[in-house]
């Protein structure tokens, strides 16, 4: 009997101990975006902010919507290819919405060209932001510039993500909104990672 409680015992903690784990994996970012779409058709410009792609993304008004980009910790510096990020909206401590990867969104990493000083690395790569909503898709690429941090923040390696601010371009198609998939070019920035849900 004290065999199966101790087996018993052993696998709840380690089932609670993944559920802790899995619940700080992720690095949390402020994401914000100045960008501009041309619809020829509709022979009007189309300026889209953080409010405006969080309004587009979820489909109605968020007020004090706040817009993140989620990442797995454990990312090393430079890596190509997928990122597994994902967005979050939030409107104070609640979530409003989760856009998951690689299905509605990711971000993916074509090349990425290293420099360390010290315990920061600058990161100069090409990156592409994809989106496939429904409601939003788009594919944007830009070269970006990354500054991430070794130093731990909350004891947690943060050095899975990084601030970046890219000089993107692409296509956009938002229901309601574009005739058609319109040319957009812009600016998008994350802000820095910190430990996070």
């Amino acid at each position: 009997m004290k065999r199966k409680f101790r087996i018993a015992l052993s696998g709840a903690l380690v089932v609670f101990g993944t559920v802790l784990q899995s619940h700080a994996q992720h690095l949390v970012q402020p994401l914000t975006v100045s960008l501009t779409a041309y619809d020829t058709v509709g022979n009007k410009v189309i300026r889209i902010g953080t409010k405006e792609l969080i309004r587009y993304l979820a489909g109605t008004n968020v007020p004090n919507g706040r817009l993140y980009l989620v990442t797995p910790t454990g990312n090393p510096p430079g890596i190509t290819g997928g990122l597994s990020a994902f967005l979050r909206i939030t409107r104070g401590t609640n979530t409003v919405l989760e856009i998951p990867s690689p299905a509605q969104f990711n971000v993916y990493q074509d090349v990425a060209v290293l420099r360390t000083n010290g315990l920061t690395i600058f990161t100069r790569a090409l990156n592409r932001f994809s989106f496939d909503t429904g409601s939003v898709r788009a594919e944007l690429q830009g070269n970006s510039t990354w500054n991430i941090s070794e130093r731990p923040v909350a004891g947690v390696d943060v050095s899975g993500a990084g601030s970046f601010q890219s000089v993107a371009n692409g296509w956009i198609s938002i229901y309601n909104v574009t005739e058609k998939i319109v040319p957009i070019n812009g600016i998008i920035v994350a802000g820095r990672p910190k430990p996070g849900p």
